[in-house]
């Protein structure tokens, strides 16, 4: 048996975000088969279980790695069977910080997204994820007061720049002077730096499910396209960029697909490496 992880993002998901019939076809013949497929994606759960519904993921026997590995969710159950929170006082310095020059950043509260203040970005990002937001003066508050909550105290906080990537990065090396050995952080997408558990990566992910499924790591396979993919890549028996993938995920990977994600990348590595 094998597990195959596939980020969703410019990986099994079109530029349209939609899944390819073509892709589809070859999750259902490698399930057949007996083997495994887990998504594993940095969307928050929310967004995560509207797609795997929609595609027919929603099953026993399916998992959803969502928040990066910050949450594993069991479709059968409708249950967490792994959490890995921050302290919500971590989430306002970074929040405060991020604000202070100009980034959104947001947090997420159970299907909420939740946000000190309403920008684009956050309306953009809801629309995108199907989620919606609520927009609170303080989350010490909110969550403090919130009783509610699925996921208490939060998994992630997101930053997003209206500008380009080289201020996140200077943002990044700024917050590591506070963060770094507690906190890890990673790019989903060059405008997007995320903040989390420092176990909250695909890689732990990789070999937590590895474990919990009793399959060694040399008959994992992951495959992904941007840095928040790198863990699992690295981390899994054969790691896989996709043709579209950025370079450090290539750089990253044992083989880069022919194929894009656009034209079937996933169905290729089933195809070749697991039927």
């Amino acid at each position: 048996m094998k597990i195959l992880f596939s980020d969703l993002d410019g990986t099994l998901l079109t530029d349209d975000k939609t899944i390819l019939p073509e892709d589809m076809q070859a999750i259902e013949d490698m399930l057949a088969q007996g083997h495994k497929f887990v998504i594993t994606t940095g969307r928050p759960l929310a967004s995560a279980k509207i797609l795997a519904k929609k595609y027919g993921f929603y099953k026993p026997g399916f998992f959803l790695v969502s928040f990066n590995g910050g949450l594993i969710f069991d479709s059968a159950t409708e249950q967490p069977i792994l959490t890995r929170p921050i302290p919500v006082e971590s989430i306002k310095n970074i929040m405060d910080a991020a604000f202070a020059r100009g980034f959104h950043a947001h947090t997420y509260a159970g299907d909420l997204v939740v946000s000190e203040h309403e920008t684009e970005q956050l309306k953009t990002y809801c629309k995108t994820m199907l989620m919606d937001y609520v927009v609170v003066k303080d989350i010490r508050e909110y969550f403090g007061d919130f009783i509610n909550v699925v996921i208490k105290p939060p998994i992630k906080v997101n930053i997003i720049t209206p500008g380009d990537h080289s201020t996140l990065l200077d943002f990044r090396t700024e917050m590591r002077k506070t963060t770094e050995g507690k906190l890890f952080d990673v790019f989903s997408k060059p405008e997007m730096l995320e903040f989390s558990h420092l176990k909250s990566n695909k890689g732990d992910a990789v070999r937590f499910m590895s474990e919990y499924f009793n399959v060694p790591l040399e008959d994992t396979i992951a495959c992904g396209d941007e840095e928040n993919d790198c863990p699992m890549i690295l981390a899994a028996g054969l790691g896989v960029s996709m043709a579209n993938g950025s370079e450090i995920a290539k750089k990253s990977a044992d083989y880069i697909t022919e194929r894009d994600n656009n034209h079937g990348g996933v169905a290729e590595v089933i195809r070749k490496y697991v039927l």
